[in-house]
C-alpha cells in the first residue's frame, strides 16, 4: 500500500487544515469586523477526505469578531482527535507491512 495515497494521510492533512483555520479565527477574536471562517469537509474517491471549500461568515463591522470561542474549542479538540486517530492507523499499517516483510524475508 502506498502510504502517500492512504486515506489516513488525507485525513491528517484535513485535520491540520481545520486546526489552522480554527487557530486563525481564535487569533482574530478581538479584531473589529472579523468574520469567522468555516471549513467544509467532504469525502474523496475512492477513499479519504478533504476540505472542499471554506466560507467566511459576514460580520457587520460593528464590534469585535463573530467568532464563537466555544465552537472553536470544540473544533480544536476534534481536529486533534482525528489527527491522532489517523496517525494511529498509519502506525498500524507500518507495523503490518514490517511483519509482512519479516515473513517473506
Amino acid at each position: 500500500m502506498n502510504i502517500a495515497s492512504s486515506p489516513s494521510v488525507s485525513g491528517m492533512q484535513t485535520s491540520i487544515l481545520r486546526q489552522e483555520i480554527s487557530s486563525h479565527d481564535i487569533a482574530n477574536i478581538n479584531t473589529t469586523g472579523y468574520g469567522q471562517y468555516t471549513p467544509y469537509q467532504t469525502e474523496t474517491s475512492p477513499a479519504g477526505t478533504r476540505i472542499s471549500h471554506v466560507e467566511r461568515e459576514a460580520n457587520s463591522g460593528e464590534g469585535l469578531s463573530n467568532t464563537d470561542l466555544a465552537t472553536e474549542a470544540v473544533e480544536q479538540k476534534e481536529s486533534v482527535a482525528t489527527l491522532k486517530a489517523n496517525s494511529a492507523v498509519i502506525k498500524v499499517q507500518d507495523r503490518m507491512m514490517g511483519a509482512l516483510l519479516d515473513i517473506f524475508a
